[in-house]
């Protein structure tokens, strides 16, 4: 029995040993300084007033160079919706929220504490992100690039995945006043 409550207690210590300990926000999530990206940001090609929302994934198969689509949509399982929210000094928010709770969209979901903190650089139509977040109990950096077409933010990463945001406007109230806690 003795040898059992060792065990345990020795695996228990290495489990919290390997997780993630630093700095988090009030609702647990993590606030480690990570670097900026480069300078010139065009904010004209980003509107920091309205929130961007996750509506479709994609992966490009780049040996057929074919790209499968998953919508995004209220019919299928997926739990939760994405929504990109930029800051006019550089700093992006991730907000993963509820599918129940996005058809009545409310101020608290968008307090910058409950956002995985990112930051973005424009530069011309492109647009590179960079968004913290953990995983496997360790911290992980994010890092996608993608292009600005009007309403629409296509970013994907190296492997070929990727996503697509589109523009949506709510009332100001729900977005303003917030500052970025990163």
């Amino acid at each position: 029995m003795v040898r059992k409550i060792i065990l345990y207690t020795i695996t228990t210590m290495l489990l919290i040993g390997c997780c993630y300990n630093g700095k988090v926000s009030e609702y647990g999530l993590p606030r480690r300084d990570i670097k900026k990206l480069e300078k010139p940001i065009l904010y004209e090609k980003i509107d920091t007033l309205a929130l961007y929302k996750l509506t479709s994934s994609f992966h490009i198969n780049y040996l057929t160079n074919e790209y499968s689509y998953f919508e995004k949509n209220d019919d299928n399982v997926y739990p939760s919706t994405s929504y990109l929210k930029f800051y006019p000094n550089g700093k992006l928010g991730l907000f993963i929220i509820p599918k129940s709770d996005t058809l009545k969209l409310e101020r608290s979901f968008f307090d910058p504490q409950r956002a995985k903190m990112g930051y973005y650089y424009i530069k011309d139509n492109v647009i590179k992100t960079r968004i913290s977040t953990i995983g496997d109990c360790s911290l992980y950096l994010s890092n996608k690039k993608g292009e600005i077409k009007g309403d629409k933010i296509i970013i994907k990463d190296k492997r070929g995945y990727g996503n697509i945001y589109i523009k949506k406007y709510v009332p100001k109230i729900v977005l303003e006043n917030w500052k970025p806690d990163w």
